[in-house]
Formats: structure tokens, sequence, C-alpha cells
């Protein structure tokens, strides 16, 4: 058992109603109550503990009835739409910046105008400011 990662396990002692804490060195004093899962407290069926040295089962979270359930569908849809919405967005200003950045070193004279960079200046940010770059003229 020395190689086991610290958790709670079936206790050693073989009773099968409670679970041992192992720190990752030895089995400490704490002990927990072993809760079945809710299919077999439904079905009736006895539970059965984890296999020695496997960690015992956790249940996933629950809730109750069809109006918790609809919320959190209505939650999950609401962030999906909001990553969606927000996502195309981050996009654009990824290009928009840097663009900005470098039309304001093309007023200042320190960047060269190209042809390219005013194609780009129309699709990615401004058509007329694109059609404006475009129709100056070009330094390369």
């Amino acid at each position: 058992m020395t190689e086991q990662q610290a958790g709670w396990y079936p206790d050693p002692s073989g009773d099968v109603s409670k679970l041992r804490y192992w720190n990752g060195v030895q089995w400490t004093n704490d002990f927990a109550p072993v809760q079945p899962s809710q299919s077999q407290a439904c079905q009736g069926a006895a539970y059965t503990a984890p296999a020695y040295g496997q960690p015992p089962y956790q249940q996933p979270y629950s809730y109750e009835g069809s109006t918790d359930q609809t919320l959190r569908l209505v939650a999950f849809i609401l962030c999906l739409v909001s990553t969606v919405s927000v996502g195309w967005t981050i996009i654009p200003l990824a290009w928009m910046i840097p663009m900005t950045v470098h039309c304001w070193g093309l007023y200042k004279g320190t960047k060269a105008n190209t042809t390219g960079f005013g194609v780009c200046t129309l699709i990615f940010v401004n058509l007329v400011g694109g059609i404006l770059l475009l129709v100056s003229r070009k330094d390369r």
C-alpha cells in the first residue's frame, strides 16, 4: 500500500460499512461511512465496496426535478452563446489593434504604405480607411 496515493479506501480490517483514510504513508484513525450509489439504493442492491486499494466511487452532482434540470440547460446554452459571441469579437481585435498602430506609423512616416496593408485594412479594419490607403501613394 506504500505506493498508493492519499485518499479514502475500504477499511483494511474488512468492515465494508466504513472507509479509512490512507495519508500516502500509513492508515490514519479517520473513518467515514460508505454510502451506496443512488442506482443501488433504488434497486435495493447491496453495496459492494471497491477492490482493496481502489478509491471509492464518488457520486456525480445531482439535481432534483425537471425545473432544476431546465435551469441548468438554459445556463449552459447562455454560457455557450456568450462564449461564441465574445470569441468572435476578440479575433478582430487581435487584427485591429496592431493594424491601427501600423496605420499611425503610416501617418507619421515611420512605416511603409503597401498595397497588401491597404487591402488588409479594407477587409479587417475599416472599409473607407482601406480604400483611402489603396488610393494614396505607395511607398513600396
